[in-house]
């Protein structure tokens, strides 16, 4: 497979990292995970502006052909030397301090590596045990929106899931409240309304997030975020977590079981269609 670093295409056997890199020793950057399917990078303005707001965040420096259409055009180029083009593809951008200094970094200057691998097509699907996982919990920072490469919260909520055997996991914010899913942001569905926890918990802004966000109060949808404690859910008609890669239906929660009707279904289903249209 190749790669891109620093605007080089590159074999994968080639790319190194120095000892002293500070993605490695630090975790000082960011990355996003976006998805490609039917000729088309998905959500692309709302994954560039999420990576730039981190960016700015961290007090990188974008060069100057860091832009939009520069890194649209690169991930396009990209697939195409790993023959990609014509089938679903997860794209992988990774955005770091350059090295020097310790804790106080000696620049602001960034190294970038785009990756992509075969992926799987946009899917709806269901989980049949999700657990919640209090262990570590989130709180918001002027970071917690992006997706850093300091990622040990959900790398021990991964750990937890698979020592209990579940599906997934929810993790809560510092007060308890529900934040987000392992890799996925959380919905669920009641009296009419469709909820999705606040960013205030320290979740990670998502980029299906915004989507239904955005796409459901076109459609006259009552939506609803805010600061929810997990008992919420067990009044809830219908529980999803979602991301760039798909839609699933949490169908036990911990000891509680929540079966969506039918009609439930066809209405979020329908919201899903509007938004991959």
């Amino acid at each position: 497979m190749f790669l891109v670093y620093n605007s080089d295409i590159l074999s994968e056997g080639d790319f190194r990292l120095a000892i002293n890199d500070r993605a490695f020793q630090y975790g000082d950057g960011l990355f996003e995970t976006i998805r490609y399917e039917t000729s088309r990078v998905w959500f692309w303005p709302d994954h560039f502006a999420r990576l730039s707001g981190g960016m700015s965040a961290l007090h990188l420096i974008r060069p100057t052909n860091f832009t939009a259409e520069i890194i649209h055009e690169t991930i396009l180029h990209l697939l195409s030397a790993n023959g990609l083009t014509h089938q679903p593809a997860r794209i992988k951008i990774q955005v770091w301090r350059q090295t020097g200094g310790l804790y106080t970094p000696a620049t602001n200057e960034v190294n970038i590596l785009i990756t992509v691998r075969p992926g799987v097509p946009f899917s709806i699907t269901e989980k049949a045990q999700t657990g919640i996982y209090d262990a570590f919990r989130l709180s918001p920072s002027p970071v917690s929106a992006f997706k850093t490469l300091n990622a040990l919260p959900y790398v021990l909520a991964g750990v937890h899931k698979e020592q209990h055997k579940f599906d997934d996991v929810i993790l809560l914010d510092t007060g308890g409240h529900l934040a987000e899913c392992l890799a996925s942001a959380l919905f669920w569905y009641a009296n009419e309304t469709l909820y999705t926890p606040s960013l205030q918990t320290g979740c990670i802004n998502g980029i299906v997030r915004q989507q239904l966000l955005r796409t459901g109060s076109g459609l006259e949808i009552s939506l609803q975020e805010g600061l929810y404690k997990p008992e919420v859910l067990r009044e809830a008609q219908a529980v999803f977590c979602a991301n760039v890669m798909g839609i699933q239906w949490l169908n036990r929660i911990n000891n509680d079981n929540i079966t969506p009707s039918d009609e439930i279904k066809e209405q979020l289903s329908a919201l899903w269609r509007h938004i991959q249209s």
